[in-house]
């Protein structure tokens, strides 16, 4: 089942694939279903945009915390129905640093990195089937900040263009951070390994891809940069 996540504000479109259908000739009626996360939650509206034979679905509203079943159905071209469930997501997706700073990697992203039912499992601490905001961020925003660390030191902070690559860095530690009983060896490979990039890059070993380094002084000739020592206690057991 295909996963829309988005702010109660937004509208989010998504094509439609209903198996692979060349032709869709007809949009035959779309059903929502709230999960019942939210008391009193507000309805998420979505529609169906059908142009030259293909089907996007349009999709805004809703509330915050709550989670829909969209049921779309349609008719192809030979008069075969079919029918594609998508889940809707409706998130408060905002956080910043504690110093006001933008995050280099959303709680969208996150979420579509490691799947919506991780993300609930891991922060859902009321028991209601919802992401717990206030841990999510915390654990992001100890990551980022174990990334800006190490950065600082070569580039200006804050990057105007987060590479990819920082992103799943940021994303492995904060994932790791989540399991307070330990993570599992493959989280917790990821997290160490990312742990271990960013010490070849404050090293000067590795660089961050299309970025340059911070300019160096007019005065002093050459310059080098210096990691302070090891800042990871228990063989980068402490992200």
């Amino acid at each position: 089942m295909k996963l829309i996540v988005k702010q109660p504000s937004e509208t989010k479109r998504l094509p439609m694939e209903f198996g692979g259908i060349a032709t869709i000739s007809a949009l035959v009626g779309i059903d929502v279903t709230p999960r019942g996360l939210v008391s009193g939650a507000l309805p998420l509206d979505a529609e169906g945009a059908l142009f030259a034979g293909a089907l996007t679905l349009v999709v805004e509203g809703g509330s915050d915390g709550e989670r829909y079943l969209v049921t779309v159905t349609v008719d192809d071209a030979t008069g075969s129905r079919a029918e594609e469930e998508v889940e809707v997501a409706v998130l408060n997706l905002t956080w910043a640093m504690p110093n006001g700073g933008a995050p280099m990697l959303s709680i969208e992203e996150f979420v579509e990195r490691f799947g919506l039912d991780e993300a609930v499992r891991m922060t859902d601490v009321r028991g209601d089937g919802r992401i717990g905001k206030d841990l999510l961020v915390g654990a992001l925003t100890a990551a980022q900040a174990i990334v800006e660390t190490s950065l600082s030191g070569r580039y200006s902070l804050p990057l105007t263009d987060v590479p990819q690559i920082v992103k799943v860095w940021i994303g492995d530690i904060a994932r790791a951070r989540l399991y307070l009983g330990g993570a599992p060896d493959g989280v917790d490979g990821s997290a160490k390994a990312a742990m271990r990039a960013l010490e070849r890059v404050e090293d000067g070993k590795s660089a961050l891809p299309g970025l340059p380094a911070a300019t160096a002084p007019a005065e002093g000739g050459t310059v080098s940069f210096h990691s302070g020592g090891r800042r990871y206690a228990n063989g980068l057991g402490d992200y």
